[in-house]
């Protein structure tokens, strides 16, 4: 199985190439293609370099809400387009890994709220992933992040939320499936995301736990910061209750059909 590990960058620490992953017919992901990041606020000049000139970059997809996008843009890097298609129209909890003081406070409200109204973290970011994969408005942003895919001819492609977790995370989960991928992979892929983060949550953590004392409040807001198997095995498993197959589900939900797999797998692999 390939060795997951995040592209060398000084700001960013979950950038990933998804070059080497086994896929369809005994092939490859081919390296620096596929990029999936969490936000890129925090870019240096160094890491511009390294994605340009090292990787090839040569378009951004930012699945940020609008809001998201306005508070906190995307560095602007020469030769670069950015493409703004948000998967959501408005924020949820445990979407963002913003360390804006107010947004921060705003998670850690959320969080104490579900609390209170004993909602288990767990199940409220199931039941989000649920909400993401079962939404038409986040099922047609999705198929236009494959059809973009399937019109990058050459160079890399970059897509990223906040943390880059849940909404790149489904997003790649379905193109690691479409590309031949297998499912124990596309969980390792995904929860890798945890471990590249987990320096990140932490300092959120510290920060929030001066004005929240609660320690299982804390706790519940580090699970909605992480990620578990169990979130994306919801989203395989609507996908097979909805339509029968993954296969099936990204066909006719979007856009996936054996004419746009094939595109994707002769841009893709080797």
């Amino acid at each position: 199985m390939k060795e997951i590990k995040r592209i060398p960058l000084e700001g960013l620490f979950n950038t990933r190439d998804l070059g080497g992953f086994s896929a369809a017919d005994n092939r490859r992901i081919r390296p620096r293609r596929l990029i999936r990041s969490g936000m890129l606020r925090d870019m240096t000049g160094q890491d511009k370099e390294t994605l340009t000139y090292t990787y090839g970059l040569k378009n951004i997809i930012d699945f940020r809400t609008t809001d998201e996008q306005s508070e906190s843009p995307d560095p602007d890097i020469p030769g670069v387009q950015h493409i703004s298609n948000p998967i959501l129209e408005s924020m949820t909890a445990g979407i963002t890994h913003d360390e804006e003081s107010d947004r921060q406070l705003s998670l850690g409200e959320a969080t104490i709220s579900m609390k209170e109204r004993g909602i288990d973290p767990s199940a409220y970011m199931r039941q989000m992933y649920e909400d993401i994969i079962t939404s038409e408005y986040a099922l047609k942003q999705y198929r236009r992040f494959f059809n973009l895919l399937a019109a990058q001819a050459e160079g890399a492609i970059l897509w990223h939320c906040s943390a880059g977790k849940d909404r790149v995370g489904i997003g790649t989960a379905m193109l690691l499936y479409t590309l031949g991928v297998d499912i124990d992979s596309i969980m390792e892929d995904y929860m890798m995301t945890g471990t590249f983060l987990q320096e990140e949550i932490d300092k959120i953590i510290s920060g929030l736990s001066h004005r929240i004392k609660d320690s299982s409040a804390l706790e519940s807001i580090r699970i909605c910061m992480g990620v578990k198997e169990e979130y994306l095995e919801s989203v395989f498993g609507i996908m097979e209750q909805t339509s029968g197959s993954i296969s099936a589900f990204l066909e006719e939900k979007v856009g996936v059909d054996p004419g746009k797999r094939d595109t994707l797998k002769a841009l893709y692999l080797e």
